[in-house]
């Protein structure tokens, strides 16, 4: 059988290196980690494990050809959040007296078009694009929605894909990764000790709203190997399971004997501490996106791992949490 070949942009980040993990582990299947340094532990500790390792970046037009090319299937996924701490991009800002998200988004929306430019250039030789994706917020909430940022980036990308390569768009699939369950180390997700001994956990949102969960660094490299095992087209909600916030606090009371209780909090209380970002935060929880339509906006193209007709492994929020230290929160 003829070996075949993944091409994994951001192989040492979050999703990425999951991806690479998974395939680096099924007969028949070549990795090729891209990487802007190859020189970095985390990539030569990837090229250890026997990836090819190869250097390309979505910031340098034309880079990303010659990493995909002879690829049958390209993973790729751009980086919101890496934007956001990027000291040019905030010095930007501060030049400009914009926020920095918009900034943030501007630059990803710019680096998602490279990416799909090197695909198409690569299209012949491939059998699937899976994009790694979140769902169109604006559109879906019938434009009520206008401030949620890191999610029109990368939709933005996905209507150009569909504009500009249909023969591309024909071999792609969409990965739309629910919350990451590490999320519970960035401080606003972080239940806090209270003065009676107990924890709470205050985001502006319904704490009955369920919503889709997914441990992205162990978790995204199956959802593509479902994917790949799945025809093009497939707009897939990464997901282990469904659950509301009052959930997770009841699971993890179980985990760390400490009780939880969830507080929906007054989006203001985020604008005021963060500025713009707070506004995107609270634009993608409350009222009218994730408590109205939804994480993935009730978008009727989308399905979950539990609709596909191949096993997909996830990993169930219980044992997520029982993985945890939790000894900087407690």
């Amino acid at each position: 059988m003829a070996t075949k070949i993944i091409a994994v942009v951001g192989a040492t980040g979050n999703q990425g290196s999951s991806v690479a993990a998974t395939f680096l582990q099924e007969p028949g299947w070549q990795v090729r980690g891209i990487t802007r340094d190859p020189s970095k532990e985390s990539a030569r500790a990837l090229a250890s494990r026997g990836a090819d390792v190869v250097t390309a970046d979505l910031d340098v037009p034309g880079s990303m050809e010659k990493a995909f090319r002879g690829a049958n299937v390209i993973f790729g996924t751009t980086d919101f959040v890496q934007h956001l701490q990027d000291p040019k991009i905030i010095a930007a800002a501060q030049a400009e007296n914009r926020p920095v998200n918009e900034l943030a988004t501007e630059r990803e929306t710019e680096q998602a078009k490279r990416l799909i430019d090197a695909a198409a250039a690569n299209v012949d030789a491939l059998d699937l694009f899976v994009l790694s994706t979140l769902s169109d917020a604006k559109g879906l909430s019938q434009g009520k929605i206008q401030y949620n940022l890191h999610f029109d980036s990368k939709w933005a990308a996905v209507e150009y894909l569909k504009a500009t390569y249909p023969a591309l768009w024909a071999k792609t699939s969409l990965l739309q990764l629910g919350i990451f369950a590490s999320n519970w180390k960035v401080p606003y997700y972080t239940p806090r000790k209270q003065e009676d001994g107990t924890f709470k956990l205050s985001l502006p949102m319904s704490g009955d709203k369920k919503f889709p969960i997914i441990d992205p660094n162990a978790d995204t490299g199956h959802l593509t190997k479902a994917l790949v095992h799945v025809a093009p087209g497939t707009h897939l909600v990464g997901a282990t399971s469904m659950i509301s916030w009052n959930e997770w606090c009841e699971a993890w009371s179980r985990q760390t004997k400490a009780q939880c209780k969830f507080e929906k909090l007054d989006r203001k209380v985020l604008e005021e501490i963060m500025g713009p970002l707070g506004r995107e935060i609270a634009d993608m929880f409350q009222y009218p996106y994730m408590d109205e339509f939804g994480y993935d906006g009730s978008d009727p193209t989308v399905v979950y791992p539990w609709d596909l007709r191949v096993e997909v492994a996830t990993t169930p929020i219980e044992q997520y949490l029982a993985r945890q230290d939790w000894s900087s929160v407690l």
